[in-house]
């Protein structure tokens, strides 16, 4: 019956799965006396473990700040790989009105990938209907030194600030409720 069960295990969990837990439940199972019923448990846990899907990305950290005339906003997300391994990308966000004009920050890494700053400062434009047109200048830093700098004119939704200041809200609730990162995640996303 154990020649049975490792069988089973080695053929029924999925790859993810089995690169993770698999040495474990073969030291398991080699240790014990294996039923029909433990059988049975190996492809009914295989079976759940096939239908589970592993490729939900979990929220490590989440911080919002208010700052003067702003905000900032720094996050951490484990994105599941195919091979049951993960990526981390953190990034770091902030935005500054600044009356007629505004400044954003993105600074962002990718596992072991060098990290990209993005600087766009923007000139408020005329409004039409739900949408302003801003002239952005946008520089691109590199991790090699290198900066790739473009201008354009954008339109800009004002329905933006409002559902920013909402996610903010729905963030601080949450850290008020003492919620995780992932539950308050979940809060945002129901918005």
């Amino acid at each position: 019956m154990r020649r049975i069960a490792l069988w089973l295990a080695a053929g029924l969990y999925p790859g993810w799965w089995r690169l993770r837990y698999g040495s474990e439940l073969d030291a398991l199972i080699e240790d014990a006396d294996v039923s029909f019923l433990d059988l049975f448990g190996v492809v009914r846990s295989a079976l759940e473990m096939r239908m589970t899907t592993n490729n939900t990305p979990r929220i490590a950290e989440l911080t919002s700040r208010d700052i003067p005339h702003g905000y900032e906003l720094e996050t951490a997300v484990e994105y599941p790989r195919e091979d049951g391994t993960k990526i981390l990308v953190r990034q770091f966000y902030r935005e500054v009105d600044l009356g007629d004009s505004y400044v954003m920050l993105s600074h962002s890494s990718r596992g072991s990938e060098p990290a990209q700053t993005i600087l766009v400062s923007g000139k408020k434009g005329e409004v039409a209907g739900d949408f302003r047109s801003d002239q952005t200048e946008m520089f691109v830093l590199n991790a090699d030194g290198t900066v790739r700098r473009t201008e354009q004119t954008v339109l800009t939704s004002l329905k933006y600030a409002a559902y920013s200041e909402r996610l903010r809200e729905k963030y601080r609730e949450g850290m008020k409720s003492g919620l995780t990162p992932d539950e308050i995640h979940r809060r945002i996303v129901t918005l």
